[in-house]
């Protein structure tokens, strides 16, 4: 097995550990007699800190991606890059929080985390099955648990910084290549299958997100939800990972698009919205 299979396979694992949706999702297609293609995958980071993104890059380079494009979510205060590679169909999309921009309050419970994480990593995290490369990108949470009152006071000013600050370096999302599907090749068909089944679909801006003029259109799951145990506030319901699906068309080189619409990623980012997802919990983990 390559480095490449080693890297994803960890990170499906870890991923759908706390996304059991993802799962069944799977599933479901394969029963029809689907063979999933995997689009991209997602890394949510701290700016300014051992995780910035111009240091998980490194990982990625040394995986044999390359940069295709940045981007900027001023709203959320983001920054974003995505990574191509010659011999994947999977992307790698990785965001940052400009942490700098938050309140006071908010900016001194990052502070802690990233000292924390930063004392963590001060011997080197070697996997040998990845022949040498850091695993970073499947590191997890290198701090402690907040308490759910810090959680909350993320939570009130970036959803992005509170899930960050539970779950760490991981997986936010992968996502379903819809063009590779056989029986339902239309994200529309897509749509409509998971709503037959009940999943819950992010609305935000709209089910799917994006026109064909677009070159890309996307949607997504809402989060999983796992209960955590706080010490101060005992076990609570957090919004872990989500499912997305992206169908991409043709550009006029004859090529298909490669990239991210940010007004519709935008909105993606709101598929780990603790507002929408409270109706129920999906799991347990302590991570």
């Amino acid at each position: 097995m390559s480095i490449l299979d080693n890297f994803f396979d960890k990170l499906w694992q870890q991923y759908s550990e706390i996304s059991p949706q993802a799962l069944a999702i799977h599933q479901l297609f394969e029963n029809k007699g689907e063979t999933l293609v995997n689009d991209h995958v997602a890394f949510r980071t701290f700016a300014d800190s051992h995780i910035s993104l111009d240091i998980v890059e490194d990982e990625i380079l040394a995986l044999g991606y390359r940069l295709l494009d940045s981007y900027q979510f001023e709203v959320k205060k983001l920054d974003a890059r995505c990574y191509i590679h010659d011999q994947s169909p999977t992307k790698i999309f990785i965001s940052e929080l400009r942490w700098g921009e938050l309140s006071e309050q908010a900016q001194a419970i990052i502070q802690d985390i990233i000292e924390q994480g930063h004392k963590t990593l001060s011997s080197p995290l070697i996997d040998q099955s990845s022949a040498g490369i850091s695993p970073l990108l499947s590191a997890g949470r290198l701090w402690q648990l907040p308490s759910y009152a810090d959680y909350q006071t993320l939570a009130a000013e970036s959803e992005y910084a509170a899930w960050l600050s539970v779950w760490g370096l991981r997986a936010n999302h992968f996502t379903l290549f819809v063009n590779h599907l056989k029986r339902d090749p239309e994200l529309s068909q897509v749509v409509e299958l998971l709503q037959q089944q009940g999943y819950e679909l992010n609305d935000a801006g709209g089910v799917i997100k994006g026109k064909q003029a677009d070159l890309l259109i996307q949607a997504s799951t809402m989060a999983d939800t796992c209960l955590i145990d706080f010490k101060d506030a005992g076990k609570q319901p957090i919004s872990s990972c989500y499912y997305e699906f992206a169908q991409r068309f043709t550009q006029e080189n004859g090529q298909l698009y490669q990239g991210f619409v940010p007004s519709s990623a935008d909105k993606i980012f709101e598929s780990t919205s603790m507002k929408s997802i409270l109706g129920g919990v999906a799991s347990d983990d302590d991570n």
